[in-house]
């Protein structure tokens, strides 16, 4: 919002304004985007040229306490090429309607175009921060978390982030012109959504609008859209339903407060391997009755590289040296697949748990429980997302592992496999990248499972006494039989 009126000319004293409104189509344009705008400046206020399915323009001249006022509207598309769309459009300000549906570019591209309108010579003798009346606004529903304006303005650390290297980037450039640097700022206002307190707009609305709405999206499995276009509140989109639909609840698992890792209490790894390999980084916390609690403080992935073992160990390592110095790793799982020979790593043919285990200075065990089989996996994670035992969950997530969230929530979802008898089957889909980390998850869970696969976290598990033999309990005879001096739990004797 401006703090302060344009200053007026030092030619003729009028103040000179010109907005640019951006949208990728005209039909974008034509069908939103200008009704709205007709609604605060209807026609008849100034004068209109352009034709339904093309370019418009608007002008109109009003005073205000500090006089006269030409304000100048510009409605165009930029269509395939932002670049020569913008090239050589001068303009005050900038206003992306629907901004979540407009490509990060636009912005970037917009910004060389504010500021530019009027010329310089207006106000010429004025200090350097009256000279510099421009902004970019935008306005948009909640976006899915993968959209570029979560980062950019829900969060707010990566918002500061983005801000201070700006202000630096100008402070620098300012001071080798010799001038005073304006600082840049970036604001975010977040209109409440439908139940909350100074939610906007319901005047305008008739009655059971969203009520409609969200009893519609229910019917069509869609909770995603309900937070997102009812609630206003930002969600990772569906692309399917999700294997973990009925056990996952944000508000349950995932908690309000960054997660701190315990004191004393050692860590535990899930990793899974490949070009495209993903770690996730947690404490086992008792929970009395045999229970366990997985606090998931950290995850690792990388999803538009694609990296040697050895690079995604220097990365692990990193990460742990710099989010928990002093703690110790007490244990690392990984995918049994990880201990098949990787020649396209190493000319030793090392495996990836071997060569990421090395470069971190712990042992990654492959996980075999289970015998590395679906069903097994998905019980080791569903067990403790239904554990609450004190108000805790079985499974705590903190709030910076988005592509554990956004897997639970939305992208580690079922499809159809057909095996080679044409029978038709449900599985995890792979396609999608959090399917990386939620199978290193899984090997972390699998920890506290059973050599069968059974989680020691279901509630279904009771204690064995009373039963014999096959029944479930001891075997009959203490002796005898084949024996073995191999742990099938602890493979490596460590």
């Amino acid at each position: 919002r401006r703090a302060r009126a344009m200053p007026r000319s030092v030619i003729d004293g009028v103040r000179r304004y010109k907005l640019l409104v951006v949208r990728a189509t005209y039909r974008q344009l034509w069908s939103t985007t200008i009704p709205d705008f007709l609604k605060v400046y209807p026609k008849d206020l100034g004068g209109w040229s352009g034709g339904r399915g093309g370019p418009v323009e608007f002008s109109m001249e009003f005073e205000d306490e500090f006089g006269l006022i030409e304000f100048h509207v510009d409605f165009m598309a930029f269509g395939d090429d932002i670049v020569a769309a913008l090239r050589g459009f001068q303009a005050t300000d900038i206003w992306l309607h629907e901004m979540d549906t407009n490509p990060l570019d636009v912005m970037v591209n917009g910004i060389t175009r504010i500021g530019r309108y009027p010329d310089q010579k207006h106000f010429a003798g004025y200090a350097p921060q009256l000279r510099a009346y421009k902004q970019l606004i935008g306005d948009f529903n909640a976006p899915d978390e993968e959209n570029w304006c979560f980062e950019f303005f829900h969060d707010e650390e990566k918002r500061a982030q983005i801000v201070a290297n700006l202000n630096k980037a100008m402070a620098a450039a300012a001071a080798k012109a010799g001038e005073e640097p304006v600082p840049v700022e970036i604001n975010f206002y977040r209109q409440p959504g439908f139940g909350e307190e100074g939610c906007e707009n319901l005047q305008n609305l008739g009655p059971g609008y969203y009520e409609t709405q969200i009893a519609t999206m229910k019917l069509a499995g869609r909770g995603d859209l309900i937070k997102r276009l009812v609630y206003n509140q930002t969600v990772f989109l569906r692309v399917g339903q999700p294997v973990f639909e009925r056990e996952f609840n944000r508000s349950v698992h995932v908690s309000r407060e960054r997660l701190q890792a315990i004191p004393g209490l050692p860590l535990v790894l899930g990793l899974d391997q490949g070009f495209k390999g993903a770690a996730v980084i947690g404490q086992k916390v008792p929970m009395g009755g045999g229970k366990t609690q997985f606090r998931m403080l950290a995850e690792l992935m990388f999803p538009k590289e694609r990296l040697f073992a050895q690079v995604f160990g220097e990365r692990l390592s990193d990460l742990l040296d710099e989010r928990f110095p002093g703690f110790r790793i007490e244990a690392a799982w990984g995918d049994i697949a990880g201990e098949q020979g990787a020649s396209q790593t190493d000319e030793d043919n090392r495996t990836w748990n071997l060569m990421v285990g090395r470069v971190c200075g712990f042992t990654v065990r492959p996980q075999r429980v289970g015998a590395n089989r679906i069903p097994p996996r998905l019980e080791a994670v569903r067990a403790p997302l239904e554990l609450l035992v004190g108000g805790q969950p079985g499974i705590l997530i903190d709030p910076r592992c988005t592509y554990l969230i956004a897997g639970f929530e939305a992208r580690y979802v079922w499809t159809d496999e057909i095996d080679k008898n044409g029978d038709k089957r449900k599985v995890p889909n792979k396609q999608f990248v959090e399917a990386n980390v939620m199978d290193a998850l899984q090997y972390l869970c699998l920890s506290e499972s059973l050599p069968d696969g059974t989680s020691k976290n279901s509630n279904s598990q009771h204690s064995k006494s009373g039963r014999i033999g096959h029944n479930g309990g001891p075997p009959l005879a203490k002796h005898g039989g084949l024996q073995t001096d191999f742990n099938l739990l602890n493979p490596y004797g460590d």
